[in-house]
């Protein structure tokens, strides 16, 4: 594909085995996963938020009104799911994580199809090679 999609692609996928790691796991070792799944998450979402999107906005202004707004208040879905989660798991409840955690699996498998087969192509479609090197480099890959 291209950088910005092989650099996010690989990116999902981390964060997907840390999720997958969460099953089957009693409370202890689930609100430890969680975590840092939570933190991957967060990261990855604001790189989008702070450096992709505004990127890609400013080279295809009509990226910001279409792709871009969906795949905003889509992020505000997710983050609403982790909170649900979090928030469970300090009431040491881990059933309802986990239904918070099927919640937010379902989100994230629509969300990431659309980044990696509309957003993340489109980013390397347009925006030049320099621009990509700057996006890489203000997110530290």
């Amino acid at each position: 594909m291209g950088k910005i999609f092989d650099f996010f692609e690989k990116d999902h996928r981390e964060i997907d085995s840390l999720f997958l790691d969460l099953r089957f796991k009693g409370l202890a070792e689930y609100r430890g996963i969680f975590k840092e799944y939570d933190r991957r998450l967060e990261r990855h979402i604001v790189w989008e938020e702070t450096v992709l999107f505004p990127a890609l906005a400013e080279k295809n202004p009509m990226f910001k009104e279409g792709p871009i707004r969906v795949m905003l208040m889509e992020h505000k879905e997710i983050r609403q799911e982790k909170a649900a989660a979090i928030q469970a798991l300090k009431k040491d409840d881990l059933a309802g994580a986990k239904t918070r955690e099927k919640a937010l699996a379902k989100v994230l498998s629509h969300h990431n199809a659309k980044e990696e087969q509309v957003l993340y192509p489109a980013c390397d479609r347009f925006l030049g090679e320099k621009d990509i090197e700057s996006v890489l480099s203000r997110i530290g890959s």
